[in-house]
């Protein structure tokens, strides 16, 4: 065989190609065998679409070379010059920059929006035409449209990317937004990331962010809430200052109990009956201190003790878990003891719902894997109900007890929901105590102090001291219209005073919650006369009412009683039947 090299040219003519053949088999094959051959493969290599299509496997094989090899270039490309940050929905770094890009106003740009009914369960979202207080309807960018974007001289590329788990609800868990930067430096990806936190911060002061998980295992529901002032909270005094104070100090000590070797937690036990005001006291808290809160709920379908480790660690530095109703998670070692004792008798129980033990908990709470820097708050409203490895100290730090209604918070409650006004004017002030005495001796204690055409006349006031701040509604013959006022009028000091105190000795101290108290001065929040008139007939009320449920609760108690010991009789008298039929048997095999 030669040693040219030899090409094969694909033509139309056959016989160039039988000649070319020819000239390079010569010693490998006879004469006859290259005519057998030439004959079979000729006709083959002279059909047209044959030709075509090793043509197009030939220029087809160039053309994917190529694009691999341009797109081997354009990565190596973009590795030394365009950054990709992927931030995930649930953490709260995506949460700051979703609010950064609708500060900047990135997302006005886009054409495709996913609209959706305006509610508290979202902190960002495009603004629509109409105002911000009087729109009803939310505009979310679509997923998998990109908005390009400069920032400080880098131009930069997001895109909303949809999670593959969709709940029955149309909730999307897991989400996750990409941010593409056309620049080498790390330190503009630094500073975006910085700055988005800072103007979160900045603009979530004026609310409160709420943090709920479900089955998604994540932080994937937040809810916006305007926050509370402590001024609003009614305590005994010194509990809301010691609260406060004890909060800050330990946020501000973290480089202290570095320094000492202890781990830098906190954890508060609010304990009492309903009403009493223990989530107030937290919202409020955590309004004051600038901090978000995480509220977990330890019966969630499918969150065990590793779920719950995940939730706890994701959480950031310097924010407030929440555990409410705490009892109600798991039994204490007393009612274990009490159910399997149950269980011997042959009594079946229902089963707790939460699959999170309370070694589990312990764990999150001061164990190896605990989280630092965080402030920890549960409630119960049965504190004998709780482990007391679950009391001690190093786990609830803080315990307060939220008792009854005292006179000081019952006094301050009607403060609370009737302003004051500083008047140096004498005459008014004695013209509205000459008001109070009419209306005690001509029984219109109970007529609203203010209302529009009241027949009681009030002397004239100084402009900036009158009590009738609410303007008088318009006559209408053909529909009835509402003039009650909205807001209570503004009386002076020494009547608020002197109605406080005739409020607070009609309602029996440590006796009432603050929140049917609350109840009680809503349906009177307007007329503080008849509020302090109408007390007692409430008071009296709700003693029948606490009595009628009291005995009904009894009742109900006592028919769980005779039902569980005739079930637990029945059993017995079975297992003696079972007991005498096995003796029998042993006695009389014939039997």
């Amino acid at each position: 065989m030669d040693n040219q090299t030899t090409q094969f040219v694909f033509e139309n003519n056959a016989t160039d190609f039988q000649t070319n053949l020819t000239s390079h088999s010569t010693s490998s094959l006879s004469d006859g065998e290259l005519g057998q051959f030439i004959n079979v493969i000729a006709p083959v290599v002279h059909n047209p679409y044959i030709q075509d299509s090793l043509r197009f496997l030939f220029f087809g094989t160039i053309l994917e070379t190529g694009r691999r090899l341009w797109q081997w270039f354009m990565d190596r490309l973009a590795g030394g010059f365009v950054l990709t940050a992927i931030f995930d929905e649930g953490d709260p770094v995506y949460e700051w920059l979703c609010s950064f890009l609708n500060e900047e106003k990135v997302w006005s740009g886009s054409r495709e929006f996913r609209v959706t009914a305006r509610t508290s369960s979202r902190t960002w979202g495009v603004k629509s035409g109409q105002s911000e207080n009087t729109g009803h309807a939310e505009y979310l960018p679509a997923y998998e449209s990109p908005q390009l974007f400069c920032w400080k001289g880098t131009w930069i590329q997001v895109t909303r990317k949809k999670s593959s788990n969709t709940t029955l609800t149309g909730h999307e868990d897991g989400g996750s937004l990409v941010l593409t930067l056309y620049t080498r430096k790390k330190e503009v990806l630094d500073d975006l990331v910085e700055t988005a936190r800072s103007q979160y911060m900045k603009s979530s002061k004026p609310r409160i962010t709420v943090h709920t998980t479900d089955h998604c295992g994540s932080w994937c529901q937040t809810t916006s809430k305007a926050r509370r002032p402590m001024d609003s909270l009614i305590l005994p005094t010194g509990v809301k200052e010691m609260l406060l104070n004890d909060a800050r100090d330990f946020l501000r000590s973290e480089q202290w109990y570095a320094d000492a070797g202890i781990q830098h937690k906190r954890g508060y036990l609010l304990y009492g009956a309903p009403g009493t005001g223990k989530s107030s006291t937290i919202h409020a808290l955590a309004g004051e201190l600038g901090l978000e809160i995480y509220s977990l709920s330890l019966a969630v379908n499918g969150l065990d003790d590793a779920a719950l480790q995940r939730l706890v660690s994701s959480t950031p530095a310097h924010s407030l878990i929440l555990i409410e109703d705490i009892d109600c998670a798991f039994p204490s070692r007393e009612q274990q003891e009490k159910e399997e004792e149950a269980r011997k008798k042959g009594i079946i129980l229902a089963e707790t719902k939460s699959n999170v033990t309370l070694s589990g908990l312990l764990n999150i709470i001061d164990g190896v894997s605990s989280e630092e820097g965080r402030l920890l708050f549960a409630t119960t409203n049965h504190v004998s109900r709780l482990d007391p490895a679950l009391l001690r100290a190093g786990r609830m730090d803080v315990k307060i007890n939220y008792k009854m209604s005292t006179r000081d918070q019952i006094v301050n409650l009607f403060k609370r929901f009737y302003p004051t006004i500083q008047s140096s004017d004498d005459s008014c002030s004695k013209g509205l105590d000459s008001i109070g005495a009419i209306r005690e001796k001509s029984g219109l204690l109970s007529a609203p102090l203010t209302p529009p055409g009241t027949p009681v006349s009030i002397p004239s006031c100084p402009k900036d001291t009158r009590t009738d701040d609410i303007p008088a509604a318009p006559l209408s013959s053909t529909f009835d219209i509402d003039t009650t006022p909205v807001y209570p009028p503004r009386l002076p000091v020494e009547t608020v005073d002197r109605l406080a105190s005739e409020f607070a000795d009609s309602v029996p101290e440590n006796t009432f919650t603050v929140a049917e108290l609350q109840g009680y001065l809503l349906t009177v929040k307007t007329r503080p006369f008849e509020a302090v008139a109408g007390v007692k007939q409430w008071v009296t009320e709700m003693e029948e009412e606490r009595k009628r449920m009291k005995d009904e609760e009894e009742k109900k108690n006592k028919k769980d009683s005779e039902k569980d010991a005739a079930i637990g009789s029945s059993n017995e008298r079975n297992t003696d039947d079972k007991l005498d039929k096995a003796i029998s048997t042993e006695t009389n095999p014939e039997l």
